[in-house]
């Protein structure tokens, strides 16, 4: 598979080429810093996969990156590699359209089965122990902004794989409450359950 690295931190870059890069099926086709760099690279390069850090040098900012990447032909799947779990986060990155998301406090396993998984077409979202206050700042389309705070929280449960069940016991909410919020982020995204998760 073809891998592109596109983060702001130089170690980060060089601790996944170091990873990433010893694997026989993994090919490391390009690296970049900056958004910029990173559109070029990817429309420039046949990828199956880029690895996306949110903090990037400049602008756009990893969550636009992606979204942009996501309209391009042919997208390459993106999985998400950050330090970053805040619910504002990881719906932001789910309204981009954002394949996988990985929390950076993994192992390297955790890491090469997350690339795998997210190449052969499924969706990873392992996002910590701790999610952040569903107010934190939505790095944003319109889309996302017209998300409450409890569909964020909502949101944010579905993409750790809970069950309605699971979120309702977790908000204190019923489960008809629940489906509501759901229903209500797909009709606000345009999208299915099936194309968030």
């Amino acid at each position: 598979m073809k891998v592109a690295i596109i983060d702001g931190h130089p170690i980060t870059r060089t601790g996944l080429k170091t990873v990433l890069g010893t694997e026989e099926d993994i090919q490391i086709v390009g690296e970049a810093e900056s958004g910029g760099e990173a559109l070029r690279l990817v429309a420039e390069a046949d990828l199956d996969l880029v690895v996306l850090g949110l903090n990037l040098v400049g602008e756009p900012d990893g969550v636009e990156v992606c979204r942009q990447i996501k309209t391009m032909p042919d997208a390459p799947h993106v999985l998400v590699f950050t330090a970053y779990n805040f619910v504002g986060d990881m719906a932001s990155c789910s309204l981009a359209r954002a394949d996988s998301y990985l929390h950076k406090r993994g192992s390297t396993v955790v890491l090469l089965h997350t690339v795998r998984r997210t190449v052969s077409g499924e969706k990873i979202w392992d996002v910590g122990e701790r999610v952040g206050d569903a107010r934190s700042v939505l790095r944003a389309t319109p889309e996302g902004a017209r998300l409450t705070p409890r569909e964020l929280e909502v949101l944010a449960l579905k993409l750790r794989r809970c069950t309605n069940a699971e979120i309702a016991n977790a908000l204190g909410i019923s489960l008809d409450t629940v489906k509501h919020h759901l229903t209500s982020i797909y009709k606000k995204r345009g999208k299915t359950r099936r194309d968030i998760l």
